[in-house]
């Protein structure tokens, strides 16, 4: 009995892509949740990956991807500059049934070479179609202040909480990506600081973060935001923070 298996072949055209977008968290996590479901779901259809018009930046990304991805698959992947990629993928499509803009010689009934009859290229997305904005909500609220926060840095913010049973009301959002937060408390200036909330990184795209927590003590409390892990992105943050009553709070 004959046993037909299909492989694929997949050709990856990065030209116009931009360092912004290349080291992108969003965009690197996406890469590798592709990966990771591709590998998991389809690991024997990969022929071929052809990657061209990659610019030298490119090498960031893919450092990042290459461990998740098993020796075998790695073999089969090929990077190009602008040249020689046209070639290599001759080699692997007959030249009547690639696409002439592709480098080969098939085309539209009306000759054209992107052979939009049969292929869906590329477009920006509708704004119809994003769940997140880059109109931030607190950016245009005239109660709220402004943190910039340089790369590989951080701020702090100190409350001196004097009534017991007080509660810290907060709310914050990051223009773009994420951001590292936690509060901690200390009876005075001499004592080493305890961390109460937990250290957590915070990805606003969707909306603000909001949150509050009871003072069960006077003493000093230190609103963290973080930016050290970001070596190349400083952040900019708008965030309200009150000091207020419990009832205040549950009645709001």
């Amino acid at each position: 009995n004959l046993k037909f298996s299909s492989k694929a072949v997949y050709l990856y055209n990065l030209d116009g892509l931009t360092f912004t977008n290349a080291t992108d968290k969003k965009v690197i996590e996406t890469l590798l949740l592709f990966c990771r479901t591709y590998l998991d779901n389809y690991p024997e259809r990969l022929k071929r990956v052809l990657v061209f018009n990659a610019p030298v930046y490119f090498n960031v990304v893919y450092s990042i991807l290459k461990p998740v991805l098993p020796p075998i698959v790695i073999e089969k992947i090929r990077c190009y500059g602008t040249t020689g990629w046209k070639e290599a993928v001759l080699e692997l499509i007959d030249a009547d049934e690639l696409p002439a803009f592709l480098g080969g010689k098939k085309t539209d009934p009306d000759g054209d070479p992107s052979c939009k009859t049969f292929i869906r290229h590329a477009q920006p997305v509708p704004d119809s179609y994003f769940l997140c904005t880059i109109k931030k909500k607190l950016d245009n609220d005239p109660n709220a202040e402004t943190l910039n926060i340089a790369r590989s840095s951080k701020e702090e913010l100190y409350f001196d909480v004097e009534k017991g049973g007080s509660c810290i009301e907060w709310e914050f959002e990051t223009k773009t990506r994420d951001i590292g937060f936690a509060i901690y408390f200390k009876e005075n200036a001499l004592q080493d600081p305890v961390e109460i909330v937990p250290y957590g990184r915070t990805d606003t795209c969707y909306g603000p973060e909001k949150g509050y927590i009871k003072c069960k003590k006077v003493g000093i409390y230190t609103i963290l935001f973080d930016n050290s892990y970001s070596w190349m992105y400083p952040k900019e943050v708008y965030y309200k923070i009150k000091i207020k009553a419990l009832k205040d709070i549950e009645n709001h």
